[in-house]
């Protein structure tokens, strides 16, 4: 199996246990007995320990090879998954006080954000050394790809096998990630280091054309994260469903982001070589519409609508910035590029889920209003930046004999 098609199967895995839980975690908190201000503390704290680990991995990614990190990396994102259940299932039978319950499983979740960002990191570093300037679009609309179908995969895994138990999808996704293991330690050549042990990386935040890009990495993240975390209560509450339906309708809302996420990053992003510019200048308009849609359309109909808006906004969006991000890193920074990839989208998730679901205690409105802001803003500075979002120098330095506009 070629490399490109082990990175693709693996980030699906890996995004198939990022988004199992979204469906299953509003009603497993209340299932616990907990409220909504906990699901998104233990959002954050994942985010916050994925912000912290992401530059060592990508340093790492850098130093001692993408394939041993991305092994490392799938074993202990299993591992915790498997502690996620397992307190989970403690928590519904109150085998333990509620309190020590929900410390346990931010530990979890604890793991989950150190181990992940050495997956995408990884994977991201060494799609980048398998393109050219010219493909590295299209090369991470692939990685982007992976990411929706990964998105469709999960959420309607944990929607379809929580009428089981709501702890079953996150057991059955940890023994997915040690398959992933598998796959990789087989399938994926030795890798060798990019820089010597004591040699720094070079990239730099003053490296034109990085910020911006890492800007909008960081706010595109900051609301999505939002989103799914007070989709479920959102849900819930305005159309009346109890647990087993809220998981199934999120799960649905997370397929058609999936499906359409995927759809745009196979089809129009892989056969059109789009500018990272210009492909962040197409998704914000998008996703600006799909939450408008989803507080004035009161009806199941146009909350999935809404979804489908967000995947065909966030597949413009996420190809964009990470290839803004990789190109402006330039060839020997892909690992350390990785890293502040995931720091950039970890920022975003830091703060939002504490912030969305205290802001949803004010009104259920509330958080998609400030996503409605944030994203105007973010389309009056990309519509009007001329210089900030163009990286043709990394274009020369990568390539001497193709100087290929990115504009």
């Amino acid at each position: 199996m070629q490399p490109k098609k082990v990175i693709f199967l693996s980030m699906i895995i890996c995004y198939i246990g990022f988004g199992v839980i979204i469906p299953i975690l509003a009603p497993l908190i209340r299932e616990i007995g907990l409220q909504e201000r906990h699901a998104g503390i233990v959002i954050s704290i994942a985010a916050f320990v994925l912000l912290l680990a992401a530059p060592f991995w990508g340093t790492q990614s850098d130093r001692i090879g993408r394939k041993k990190v991305m092994v490392i990396g799938f074993v202990g994102f299993s591992f915790s998954l498997a502690f996620f259940a397992f307190l989970g299932w403690i928590g519904m039978k109150d085998l333990l006080p509620i309190n020590v319950v929900f410390i346990l499983l931010l530990s979890s979740r604890i793991m989950f954000g150190f181990f992940f960002p050495a997956i995408s990191s990884s994977s991201q570093a060494l799609m980048a050394d398998l393109t050219s300037v010219q493909e590295r679009s299209a090369g991470m609309a692939m990685i982007g790809a992976a990411t929706g179908i990964g998105f469709i995969i999960g959420p309607a895994l944990g929607a379809l096998l929580s009428t089981i138990n709501l702890i079953f999808p996150v057991i059955i996704t940890a023994i997915l990630a040690l398959i992933a293991v598998i796959l990789i330690a087989i399938q994926i050549p030795k890798t060798e280091p990019t820089v010597v042990a004591n040699k720094r990386n070079k990239i730099k935040l003053s490296t034109s054309g990085l910020r911006p890009y890492l800007l909008i990495a960081a706010s595109v993240m900051s609301m999505i994260v939002m989103l799914q975390v007070t989709s479920g209560f959102f849900i819930q509450d305005r159309f009346s469903l109890d647990s087993k339906e809220t998981a199934i309708w999120v799960g649905i809302g997370m397929f058609a982001v999936g499906i359409m996420m995927a759809l745009v990053q196979m089809t129009i992003i892989q056969k059109r070589q789009y500018s990272p510019r210009r492909l962040v200048r197409i998704g914000l308009p998008i996703l600006l519409l799909g939450f408008v849609l989803l507080i004035e359309w009161n009806h199941l109909a146009g909350f999935v609508i809404a979804f489908m808006l967000f995947g065909i906004g966030g597949g413009f969006l996420m190809s964009g910035y990470t290839a803004g991000i990789s190109l402006a890193a330039g060839k020997e920074n892909q690992g350390a590029a990785g890293g502040l990839t995931a720091v950039a989208t970890g920022v975003g998730s830091l703060v939002a889920p504490i912030v969305g679901t205290e802001l949803y205690r004010i009104h259920p409105d509330t958080p998609y209003w400030i996503c409605i802001t944030i994203s105007l803003l973010l389309i009056i500075y990309v519509f009007s930046s001329h210089k900030g979002l163009v990286i043709d120098h990394t274009a020369k330095k990568e390539t001497r004999e193709n100087k290929a506009s990115l504009v």
